[in-house]
């Protein structure tokens, strides 16, 4: 498969296989038709109305504009949105889209082999081109609780999210976010909390947070630690749907992959 950044034609990549999103590090010179102008004043979780197990009811606030200057460039569906790399990201939404027909919520984990391949700019960047046809309630979960890397790409840093939540400290609607997308929600890490983080993520909490996002949004989703550095993608995985494998192409070593796919495997997340 081509790169994202290769300048020909966006192949159509494939969901099971290898995506190649641009580095989270490798991306700050892009340019393109942002919101320049825009301003982001939130400076707390959104109100809204308690969330039910009904869908049709459940009612978050109006979109936040973001400050572009505090969103990462690697951001591309929001600072380019037209270039090449963002159309490569609206190819894994058709197939998602196409693989899931009959419309039942999805919640898909994205993770890695290894820290570095760009797992938390492809969750960000397609949670964006999914909520961006204003039909797909789609939320943005930052579940990598010891990096936050999405947390502070959106300009999050400081506010309440997932660790909060799994806490037991107030509810999902209290912790969402909204963004400049009217479908897009976001779900920032929250509060450090050093050598808990596995023993939140494996807490019973996480089943009850999870049935609550199901309810609330047609597409979670969730940004997970690399599965060669802690178990919390071992955890986190088989709370999900299916599991995105984000790799960098002539970077991550066939066996280190094959590895990565295999842990997922033996712990039952679909790949």
């Amino acid at each position: 498969m081509k790169k994202v950044r290769d300048e020909g034609d966006a192949p159509d990549p494939a969901v099971e296989g290898v995506v190649e999103p641009m580095p989270e590090n490798a991306a700050r010179d892009a340019s393109g038709p942002g919101a320049a102008g825009s301003r982001f004043t939130q400076s707390g979780p959104e109100a809204a109305s308690d969330l039910v197990a009904e869908a049709a009811s459940v009612a978050f606030p109006s979109t936040q504009e973001w400050n572009a200057k505090l969103i990462d460039r690697a951001v591309v569906a929001f600072h380019a949105r037209y270039s090449v790399e963002c159309e490569q990201f609206r190819s894994i939404r058709a197939r998602l889209l196409s693989m899931n027909s009959g419309g039942a919520p999805c919640v898909l984990a994205i993770t890695s082999s290894v820290p570095g391949e760009g797992k938390s700019t492809c969750t960000v960047n397609l949670g964006i081109v999914m909520a961006e046809g204003g039909e797909q309630r789609t939320l943005i979960v930052d579940a990598d609780l010891r990096r936050a890397s999405i947390t502070r790409m959106l300009g999050l840093d400081g506010q309440s999210g997932l660790s909060d939540l799994l806490r037991g400290t107030g509810s999902v609607k209290q912790h969402v976010y909204p963004t400049p997308f009217a479908k897009l929600k976001v779900l920032p890490a929250g509060a450090a909390c050093g050598a808990s983080q596995s023993e939140l993520l494996g807490s019973a909490r996480l089943r009850e947070v999870f049935t609550e996002l199901r309810a609330a949004f047609d597409y979670v989703f969730v940004d997970m630690p690399p599965v060669s550095t802690v178990a919390d993608a071992s955890v986190l995985g088989p709370r999900c749907d299916a599991a995105l494998l984000v790799l960098q192409m002539h970077r991550t070593p066939e066996p280190v992959a094959q590895q990565a796919v295999r842990t997922l495997q033996a712990n039952k997340v679909r790949v």
